[in-house]
C-alpha cells in the first residue's frame, strides 16, 4: 500500500521519532544532573511515543514487510524498562550506558527503518538519490565526525545469537589473545535476541559492554553497531570463531598502513572466496597452535582483494561514514557483505586479507538454518542485482586459482611489471597477481579492457588506467589502448568463445606483450559430455557457444607464440560409461573418457 493516504501518517511517526531521539538524548542529561523526576517524566513521554508508533503503523504494514520495525519497537520497550530499573536501583553507570549504546541508538535506528521502507524503496528514483546522498550521513558514527578524536583505538564486538558453548569459546579467546590496555582497545558483548543463557553469559563475565536486543533482527541489526562504537576502528567477531595469538596487532598494523584501506581479515578455515587457502587445518586446536608460531605481521602477506568476507574484520569508522556500513535493504544478512565491498572497491577503498595471521571459523553456525529454510542465499542475490545490475559472484568476483597455479612469477621479467586484464569482471584474478608479485618484492601496474561497462566503476579504482570497448570492436581496439605500454602478464577472464574472432584476440594481445612473457585464457570444451548431450537432445545454450576444438586452439595457439600448455577441469560425470557405449560403443577409453569430463580447458601461452 502507497499513495497519498500513508503519507501523514508516515510524516507523524517521523516526527514523533525525531523527537524520542531528541528527549533520549535530554534523558542523559537529566541523570547526569540527578533530575530523576525530568528523567522519569522523559522516559514516560518515549513509552507513550512507541504505544503511538505501534499503533499508527498499522496502514503502513504493506511497506514494512522486511522493517523489522515490531522488533525494534520490543526492543526500545525492553530498554526502558531495563533503565528504569537501574535508576531504581541506583545503578546510575548502567542506566547511562543503556542510554546511549541502546536506546538512542536504537531509536535512530527504528526512525530511519521507517524512511527507507516507507518513504524511499518504493520509489527507484528516491531510492537510487538516498544510496548516493543519504545513506551513509544517516548512519554516521557521532562520535568520531566532524574530526573528533575518539576514545578507543578500537572497539571489538562479539556478536552472539545462541550457542552459548560456541559464544563462551570465542570470547574466551578474545579475553585471552587480546591485550585491550596495550591496544588502548574496548570490548562490547551483544546478545541478539538469544533465547538460551547468552545475555547471562555475558553479564556475569562483569568486562567490557553488554549490549541487549530482546527481539532479534536479522542483519538490521548490525547496521547500527559501528554507531555505537567511539573508537578508530571497529572490530567485528562473530560468536562462530576463534581469535588467535596477536591477531589484532597484525590487522591494526595493517590498517594503519594506508588510509585507503577500509577493511582488513584474516585468513580462516571454513570459509570460501579462497581465503581458506593458506590455512592448513580446520580443527580449532591444531589451528591455535600453528597460528602461536604463524602469525607474525609481514606486508607481503598482505593481499588486495576484490571482495573480503568478515566473520571476523577491523572496519575503519572513518570509512564506514563515508561510505556506510551494512545496508537494511539485505534483509535477510546475506550479501550484505557483497554490497559493502561493491562500494568499498567502487569508491576506491582497498580490502585485505591478511594472510600473517590465521584464526579459526566455524562456519555459518548461526544463519544456516534460515539460508537452508528460506533459500536467502537466492533472494540476496536477487536483491543485489536490483540494486547493483550485476551478478555479486560474477566474473571476477574472487581469483581464478587454476590461473593462479598455472603463473610463473620467476618467468615474469623486468623492473616495471605491467599486468593487463581483458573481461576479468570485479577484477580479483589481475589482484592477486599484484599479490603474488608483492610477495616477491615486486609491484605492478594494472590496466584493464571490459566489454561489459557494468564492471568499469568496480575496475577503475584499482588500475593505472581501465577502459569499455564493445565486445565486436576488441580486436581492432587492442593496438590503441594504453599507447606506449607492453605488458608482462595477460588474463582473458571470459572464455574464448564468448568472442566472435577469437584467433584474432589472442594475435591482437600476442602484439602488446613483452617477450617470454605470459597469456591466460580458457574456452569452453565442445566435446564436454554435458554439451555433447545437450545438443543431442535439441536443447542449445541461450546464447550460441563458438565451437573450438582443443587441437585448433593449440595450433593457432602456437603460431603466435613461442610455447603453449593446455589443462583442463574435469568434472565427474553420472552415467558416462552408459553414454559412451551408446554413441562411441564403449566405454573403456581412457582418453576418450578424459575429454568427455573435461568442461574447461585452460592455455597458458609464453610469447
Amino acid at each position: 500500500m502507497t499513495g497519498p493516504c500513508c503519507e501523514p501518517v508516515l510524516a507523524q511517526i517521523l516526527d514523533l521519532l525525531d523527537t524520542a531521539c531528541q528527549a533520549s538524548l535530554e534523558l542523559m542529561d537529566a541523570c547526569g544532573a540527578g533530575d530523576i523526576t525530568g528523567a522519569q517524566e522523559l522516559l514516560d513521554g518515549m513509552r507513550a511515543a512507541v504505544d503511538t508508533v505501534r499503533s499508527a503503523q498499522k496502514p503502513l504494514l504493506p511497506l514494512l514487510e522486511h522493517a523489522y520495525t515490531a522488533e525494534m519497537l520490543e526492543n526500545i520497550e525492553d530498554t526502558l524498562d531495563e533503565i528504569t530499573r537501574s535508576m531504581g536501583a541506583e545503578q546510575h553507570e548502567r542506566a547511562a550506558m543503556k542510554m546511549e549504546y541502546q536506546l538512542f541508538p536504537f531509536l535512530r535506528q527504528l526512525k530511519e527503518s521507517f524512511y527507507f521502507w516507507g518513504a524511499v524503496y518504493p520509489d527507484p528514483a528516491q531510492w537510487q538519490r538516498y544510496c548516493q546522498e543519504e545513506f551513509a550521513a544517516h548512519y554516521q558514527n557521532f562520535y568520531v565526525s566532524g574530526g573528533a578524536r575518539p576514545r578507543y583505538r578500537a572497539s571489538v564486538v562479539v556478536v552472539a545469537y545462541n550457542h552459548l558453548e560456541m559464544t563462551k569459546q570465542c570470547v574466551e579467546s578474545v579475553l585471552r589473545d587480546t591485550d585491550f590496555e596495550a591496544l588502548n582497545a574496548e570490548l562490547v558483548l551483544v546478545d541478539h535476541g538469544s533465547s538460551d543463557d547468552v545475555l547471562e553469559y555475558f553479564e556475569r563475565l562483569g568486562v567490557g559492554r553488554v549490549i541487549h536486543y530482546k527481539a532479534n533482527m536479522r542483519g538490521t541489526m548490525f547496521c547500527a553497531l559501528p554507531q555505537i562504537c567511539d573508537s578508530e576502528y571497529y572490530v567485528h567477531v562473530a560468536n562462530d570463531t576463534v581469535v588467535t595469538k596477536n591477531w589484532l596487532d597484525i590487522l591494526l598494523s595493517c590498517m594503519d598502513s594506508d588510509p585507503k584501506i577500509a577493511l582488513a581479515v584474516p585468513a580462516t578455515c571454513n570459509i570460501s572466496n579462497y581465503q581458506n587457502w593458506n590455512v592448513p587445518t580446520s580443527d580449532c586446536k591444531k589451528l591455535l597452535k600453528l597460528a602461536a608460531a604463524h602469525n607474525r605481521s609481514n606486508p607481503r602477506l598482505w593481499n588486495d582483494r576484490a571482495r573480503v568476507l568478515p566473520p571476523i574484520g577491523v572496519f575503519r569508522i572513518r570509512t564506514l561514514n563515508e561510505i556506510g556500513f551494512w545496508d537494511p535493504y539485505f534483509y535477510t544478512f546475506d550479501f550484505m557483505d557483497d554490497d559493502f565491498s561493491l562500494r568499498a572497491r567502487r569508491n576506491g577503498f582497498r580490502q585485505v586479507l591478511c594472510e600473517d595471521v590465521m584464526c579459526y571459523h566455524r562456519g555459518s553456525a548461526t544463519i544456516k538454518e534460515e539460508q537452508r529454510k528460506e533459500n536467502t542465499l537466492t533472494s540476496g542475490g536477487a536483491l543485489f542485482r536490483k540494486k547493483h545490475s550485476v551478478d555479486a559472484w560474477g566474473t571476477g568476483c574472487c581469483y581464478d586459482a587454476q590461473i593462479m597455479r598455472m603463473m610463473d612469477t620467476a618467468g615474469i621479467e623486468g623492473g616495471a611489471v605491467n599486468l593487463l586484464g581483458i573481461d576479468c569482471g570485479f577484477g580479483d584474478t589481475v589482484l592477486q597477481m599484484c599479490n603474488q608479485l608483492r610477495r616477491e618484492g615486486r609491484e605492478a601496474s594494472i590496466y584493464h579492457i571490459t566489454t561489459d561497462a557494468a564492471y568499469l566503476p568496480d575496475l577503475l579504482p584499482q588500475s593505472k588506467e581501465a577502459v569499455y570497448i564493445p565486445r565486436e570492436a576488441l580486436p581492432p581496439a587492442l593496438g590503441e589502448c594504453f599507447p606506449g605500454v607492453r605488458f608482462s602478464c595477460v588474463c582473458v577472464g571470459k572464455e574464448l568463445n564468448d568472442y566472435p574472432e577469437p584467433m584474432r584476440l589472442l594475435d591482437g594481445l600476442s602484439r602488446r606483450m613483452e617477450e617470454k612473457q605470459q597469456l591466460f585464457c580458457s574456452f569452453k570444451n565442445p566435446f564436454f559430455a554435458v554439451t555433447l548431450n545437450q545438443m543431442l537432445q535439441l536443447s542449445l545454450p541461450e546464447s550460441p557457444m563458438l565451437l573450438l576444438p582443443p587441437e585448433r586452439i593449440r595450433l593457432e595457439a602456437e603460431r603466435l607464440f613461442s610455447k603453449v600448455e593446455l589443462s583442463g577441469t574435469m568434472q565427474e560425470i553420472q552415467g558416462l560409461d552408459g553414454f559412451m557405449v551408446r554413441h562411441y560403443g564403449t566405454p573403456g577409453k581412457a582418453d576418450l573418457k578424459n575429454r568427455l569430463k573435461t568442461r574447461l580447458y585452460y592455455i597458458k601461452c609464453v610469447k
